[in-house]
C-alpha cells in the first residue's frame, strides 16, 4: 500500500525535526515502513499529488489537512487531529472551529485517540459517513524500562515535569503547589519551548523555591528515559491533553504520576496514578502531599501499570489497528468529498493563497458546511 503521511513533525519534503525523535506519527511511520508498506512523509506545506496514493493520513489541523479535505482527488483522506483542547473547555477560535468542522464533515476515516475524544467528536461535528476508529499513540516500550520505586531515604523527593513551557500545561500552578507542600523535592524540568521559562523562574524565586527547581530544557530520548529511571513522581497539570505521551512514558516506567483528568487521559490511566478532578493550586498541592505521604501504595503498582502500558500503547497493536482502518477505506473509496462544490473551490482557492503561511486561517467569507 502507498500511504502517504502528513504531519507537523515533518519539515519541508518530509524530513524529521533534529530534534525530536520519537513522536506518534514517526512511531506510525517506523511500524508501516516494517510492515512492508510504501510510506512518504510530507510536511502541511509540501506540494503533493495525492493521486499517487492509496491513502493519505493527516495529522494535526493545519493547511495539508485543509487542502485535501478540499481535494478533487480520489485519495481517501484520514484525519488526526490530536487535539482534544475544546472538548476540555478551552476555548478555540472561530476560524479553527470552521476548518476542524470542515475537515471532519470531508474525512473518510476519523481516528481518535480515546473514546471520550470520539463521543465528542461524533456530538459536535458531521462525522457521519466516515470510518471511525479509536487508536490510542503508540509508545517504543524498549525506550521505557520498568523500574521499581522505593521511598527515598536521606534525599528530597525527585518529582519530574515533561512538557512545554507553555500557559497551558500549568507549570505555574506547579510551583506554587509545590511551595506549599510538607516534604523536601528537587523539581526538574524537561522541555522543548521555553516560552515561559524566564517568567517561572521569577515565579520560583519569588515563592522561594528557586533552589529546588532546575530547568534541564531540552532532553533527547536516552537523558528523558534517564529522567523517568531517577524520578520519584511525574506531574502533568495541564488545562488540556488529548492523549500524553509522557504518562504512557512514566506508566512504562513503573513511575507514580498526578494528571489532570482531562481529554482521553483518564482511560489512558486505566485506574493507575492520582488524577486531579480540580485543577487548582490547593488541589495539586493535595495530591502531592496524598501521593508523598502514601508513596508505597502508588509504587506497589509499578508491575501492573507497567504491563497494562506496555500491551495497551504498544506500536505493534496501533499500526496494526491502522492498516485495518486503511484497508477498509482503500477498498470502499473516498465517499465523502465530491471536489465540486462551491465551498470546496472556496477553499481550494483559499489554502492556495496561504500555503506558505505558518498557521491556519480560514476566510470569512467560509460558511460552516451542512
Amino acid at each position: 500500500m502507498k500511504i502517504c503521511l502528513i504531519g507537523g513533525i515533518y519539515g519541508k519534503g518530509g524530513v524529521r525535526t533534529s530534534y525530536v525523535k520519537s513522536t506518534p506519527e514517526t512511531n506510525l511511520e517506523a511500524g508501516l515502513r516494517l510492515a512492508g508498506h510504501e510510506v512518504t512523509t510530507l510536511s502541511h506545506y509540501d506540494d503533493v499529488q495525492f493521486a499517487a496514493f492509496d491513502i493519505t493520513h493527516v495529522h494535526h489541523l493545519s493547511y495539508g489537512a485543509t487542502r485535501l479535505a478540499s481535494d478533487k482527488s480520489s485519495c481517501p483522506f484520514v484525519f488526526t487531529a490530536h487535539d482534544a483542547s475544546q472538548m476540555n473547555g478551552v476555548p478555540m477560535g472561530l476560524a479553527q472551529r470552521l476548518a476542524m468542522r470542515y475537515v471532519l464533515s470531508r474525512a473518510d476515516g476519523i481516528v481518535s485517540l480515546s473514546m471520550a475524544e470520539a463521543d465528542f467528536q461524533q456530538s459536535h461535528y458531521p462525522t457521519k459517513g466516515a470510518l471511525l476508529e479509536t487508536i490510542p499513540n503508540g509508545i517504543p516500550d524498549e525506550l521505557f524500562p520498568l523500574l521499581p520505586r522505593t521511598k527515598p531515604d536521606q534525599r528530597p523527593w525527585k518529582i519530574l515535569f515533561v512538557g512545554q513551557l507553555i500557559a497551558l500545561k500549568g507549570c505555574d500552578l506547579l510551583l506554587r503547589a509545590l511551595a506549599r507542600i510538607s516534604h523536601p523535592f528537587e523539581l526538574c524540568l524537561a522541555y522543548q519551548t521555553d516560552l515561559l521559562q524566564a517568567e517561572l523562574a521569577e515565579l520560583a524565586s519569588s515563592l522561594g523555591i528557586a533552589k529546588n527547581v532546575k530547568f534541564l530544557g531540552k532532553q533527547d530520548p536516552a537523558q528523558l528515559a534517564a529522567l523517568y529511571q531517577t524520578s520519584d513522581l511525574l506531574i502533568l497539570p495541564s488545562a488540556t491533553e488529548a492523549l500524553p505521551s509522557v504518562i504512557t512514558e512514566a506508566m512504562l516506567s513503573g513511575l507514580p504520576f498526578i494528571a489532570t483528568a482531562v481529554g482521553g487521559v483518564r482511560e489512558q490511566a486505566a485506574g493507575f496514578g492520582y488524577l486531579l478532578q480540580s485543577r487548582t493550586t490547593d488541589s495539586l498541592a493535595l495530591a502531592i502531599n496524598t501521593v508523598l505521604d502514601r508513596y508505597p501504595e502508588f509504587a506497589k503498582t509499578a508491575d501492573a501499570m507497567s504491563a497494562h502500558a506496555r500491551s495497551t500503547f504498544s506500536i505493534e497493536a496501533m499500526v496494526k489497528k491502522h492498516l485495518h482502518l486503511y484497508e477498509r477505506i482503500a477498498a470502499r473509496g473516498p465517499a465523502r468529498r465530491s471536489g465540486s462544490t462551491l465551498l470546496d473551490t472556496t477553499i481550494r482557492l483559499a489554502v492556495r493563497r496561504q500555503g506558505q503561511g505558518s498557521k491556519l486561517t480560514m476566510p470569512s467569507a467560509i460558511t460552516e458546511p451542512t
